[in-house]
């Protein structure tokens, strides 16, 4: 496939070389409804095509002092889900963390890849590590256009939390939900946004008990590592996709919320988020940011009763919403059959 080509084609069937991946990069740990219906498409889309996890390794945990307790879990490649991490490796340690992993591949003899991912603002030295990856899958065109430009060849599958399979409610829409935002400040405006309408607010990590911690860790890990010995939910996320599709309107400062409202045709208001991640998924569906909106108009009276009216999608807009999702479904089962037969 040429470079800038979006992944796509007839479905092949595979008999996989690989049999166990060591998947790094859970980003489902906190319970995150995205990260949670990404991680869940990833390990289900790995399991129809006979390969299962070797390990999870969680998301912002440092690996290199582990390195000979993952190679005895024999894994036959690694897979390294990058999401929202691969950005200012310069101030990032979790970042270099993650593309250090392409040397223990190299070490080892290893296939890995790189799938999922938004990449943006990285030093020469990060650059260079991204070229040790066997394929790199971004999940928007403007990563794409970004690593072209250091003649890195990748690939485009949206984002991977699309392929969350929910029940459209019956029931009309009615009401505004609210969620929050990584950056601080657009949270608290958001949260001041809803109580200023009325609106149904949710943070898209739920709060979790400490129990429910301490279950998670005393049945779920591989002792003496931080690593998950299987996949297992943390949230429930398509019950919160349910939710979004019940409303007439999401306001949100969150990539997965926006990705959610993408899925159950939601019409949805995004304000910006630490990267250009939101824009660049947009871009790719509309062709257009009309529906951003700066962090500065969420205490506008003006705004505030343009919400309350609703903000529904026009005719093109579902169109172009109906062949975002068509191409990711795609796109989506071309990767998962390429990387079934890149051992």
């Amino acid at each position: 496939m040429a470079n800038g080509e979006i992944a796509g084609g007839p479905g092949r069937e595979y008999q996989s070389a690989v049999k166990r991946v060591g998947l790094f990069n859970d980003t489902s740990v906190s319970g995150h409804y995205g990260c949670t219906a990404v991680m869940g498409t990833m390990v289900a889309e790995l399991d129809a095509r006979g390969i299962a996890p070797a390990f999870l390794w969680p998301v912002a945990t440092d690996w290199s002092a582990h390195e000979r307790w993952v190679l005895r879990r024999r894994p036959d490649a690694l897979i390294v889900n990058g999401e929202g991490t691969i950005h200012h490796s310069a101030e990032r340690q979790r970042t270099r963390d993650l593309l250090a992993l392409p040397a223990l591949a190299r070490r080892h003899d290893l296939p890995i890849h790189l799938v999922n991912a938004s990449v943006s603002e990285l030093d020469d030295a990060a650059v260079e590590a991204l070229r040790g990856f066997t394929s790199v899958w971004v999940r928007e065109s403007e990563s794409l256009r970004y690593l072209d430009g250091f003649g890195i060849r990748a690939q485009m599958v949206p984002d991977l939390s699309l392929g969350l399979r929910t029940t459209m409610p019956l029931e009309a829409r009615d009401g505004i939900i609210v969620t929050d935002s990584v950056l601080r400040e657009t949270a608290r405006a958001l949260r001041a946004f809803a109580v200023a309408t009325g609106a149904h607010h949710e943070r898209m990590k739920p709060r979790r008990t400490r129990w429910d911690g301490f279950v998670e860790a005393s049945r779920q890990r591989w002792p003496g590592s931080p690593a998950a010995t299987r996949w297992r939910s943390r949230s429930d996320p398509a019950a919160f996709a349910g939710r979004l599709a019940r409303r007439s309107l999401a306001v949100t400062g969150r990539f997965h919320t926006v990705l959610l409202s993408i899925a159950t045709d939601t019409p949805f208001l995004a304000c910006p988020s630490n990267t250009s991640k939101i824009e660049a998924v947009l871009t790719d569906v509309f062709g257009d940011t009309s529906r951003l909106r700066p962090v500065e108009v969420l205490d506008q009276a003006t705004f505030r009763e343009a919400a309350l009216r609703g903000q529904p999608f026009d005719g093109r807009e579902l169109a172009a919403l109906a062949r975002y999702r068509a191409m990711a479904d795609v796109a989506r089962k071309d990767m998962f059959d390429n990387l079934a037969g890149l051992a």
